[in-house]
C-alpha cells in the first residue's frame, strides 16, 4: 500500500495522469526513484538501502545533508534486477492505482481504509492477508465525489473509517 499510496501522491505532485506512472520491484533496494524525461534519458537517485537518504533529501531539498552511513559501492553491489509487480499478489497497489484513476474522493476513502485496517493489523485483530478485503470492500461501496471540497474530504474521511471498523466486526465473526 505504501507504494500505492506513492503513485497517488506522484499523480497529484507532478501534475501526471496516473497511468504513467509505473512501479517496480527492485529486490536490492539501491534504485530509489527513476523520472523518465520527454527525450527518453532516465535520471535515477541511488544509493545504500536506508530510506533515511532520499528522506534527508526530500526534506532539505534543496541542499543536501552529511550523514554517516556508508556510501553506496556499485563494485560490490548485486546485479540490479526490476520486475513489474503482479497486481493479483499485490493486491492494495492495484486498489490505489483504482482509487487514483478514479480520483476524487476515491483517495481518501482508501486511505482511511487502509490506516483503520493496518491499525487492527498491528493490534493483532486480523491477518496481513485481510488487509486488501476490508480496504477493497470499503472503496467498493463508496461513491467518489469529483471535485470534493475540504469539508466532503473530512467527511468522506470519517465516514469511510466508520465502515472500515463494520468490515473488521463482520470478518471477526467471519461473515
Amino acid at each position: 500500500m505504501n507504494k500505492g499510496l506513492e503513485v497517488i501522491e506522484a499523480k497529484w505532485l507532478f501534475d501526471l495522469d496516473i497511468g504513467r506512472i509505473d512501479v517496480l520491484i527492485h529486490p536490492q533496494s539501491v534504485v530509489h526513484s527513476l523520472v523518465e524525461f520527454l527525450d527518453g534519458s532516465v535520471l535515477a537517485q541511488l544509493g545504500i538501502a536506508d530510506m533515511r537518504i532520499p528522506i534527508a533529501y526530500a526534506l532539505a531539498y534543496p541542499r543536501r545533508l552529511a550523514n554517516d552511513l556508508p556510501g553506496l559501492n556499485l563494485a560490490k553491489a548485486d546485479p540490479l534486477a526490476f520486475l513489474k509487480p503482479d497486481m493479483k499478489k499485490f493486491r492494495c497497489l492495484a486498489l490505489a492505482y483504482e482509487a487514483g484513476r478514479i480520483g476524487g474522493t476515491a483517495p481518501v476513502v482508501l486511505n482511511a481504509a487502509n490506516e483503520v485496517a493496518v491499525a487492527a493489523f498491528v493490534e493483532n485483530k486480523i491477518c496481513f492477508n485481510d488487509l486488501p478485503k476490508v480496504i477493497e470492500k470499503v472503496l467498493n461501496r463508496h461513491h467518489a465525489q469529483k471535485n470534493p471540497s475540504l469539508e466532503d474530504i473530512l467527511g468522506v474521511d470519517g465516514e469511510s473509517r466508520i465502515q472500515a471498523r463494520s468490515v473488521l466486526r463482520k470478518l471477526k465473526k467471519g461473515t
